[in-house]
């Protein structure tokens, strides 16, 4: 899907479409880690009910477009690109269905620790091994959206290098 027709205006998907990020040395063997970014629908909807909805997910699920959620999304590719390149810190964190995902804050990861409880830009994803040639890790971005967030309750924080690494040598998804 490039296009999404809501209201009558069309919006511009084409920014969601996968890409690669390259790793150097960080792959098997001292190569290259190939990363493809897989980013969903999630991340310019919110959940609704039957009959509320203007679009499906890719699991047909219904879904409502945000205006917010779509404004954000656009910068997502750079964001993702961000979050690898510079090893951005991670936790495992559990949405809505009570299934566990990684959750990265939109913050440098020098500035982490300094970070104060409170309402905070949050990217959820999961990785598995890639099925594609050109890639060894797969990233699912399933979402973006402002959540609290207080770092001081969260036990174990990773940095992202270590999770794609630990996704390729264990060949499993992650979580």
């Amino acid at each position: 899907m490039t296009n999404l027709e809501v209201d009558g205006v069309i919006r511009d998907l084409s920014h969601l479409a996968p890409f690669i990020v390259i790793v150097p040395g960080k792959g098997r063997d001292g190569k290259d880690l190939r990363v493809e970014v897989v980013l969903g629908l999630h991340a310019i909807s919110k959940g609704c009910q039957v009959g509320q909805h203007n679009m499906l997910d890719e699991n047909n699920k219904p879904r409502l477009f945000c205006e917010d959620r779509y404004a954000f999304s656009l910068g997502l590719p750079e964001l993702a690109t961000r979050m690898i390149e510079d090893k951005y810190f991670c936790w495992q964190s559990e949405d809505r269905n009570r299934a566990i995902n990684f959750a990265v804050i939109d913050i440098a990861p020098g500035r982490v620790s300094t970070l104060p409880a409170g309402d905070h830009r949050m990217v959820f994803f999961y990785l598995h091994p890639s099925k594609r040639g050109d890639a060894d890790v797969t990233m699912v971005v399933t979402s973006c959206h402002s959540r609290f967030f207080n770092m001081s309750k969260e036990k174990r924080r990773y940095d992202l290098h270590q999770v794609l690494r630990t996704c390729l040598y264990k060949e499993k998804r992650i979580p």
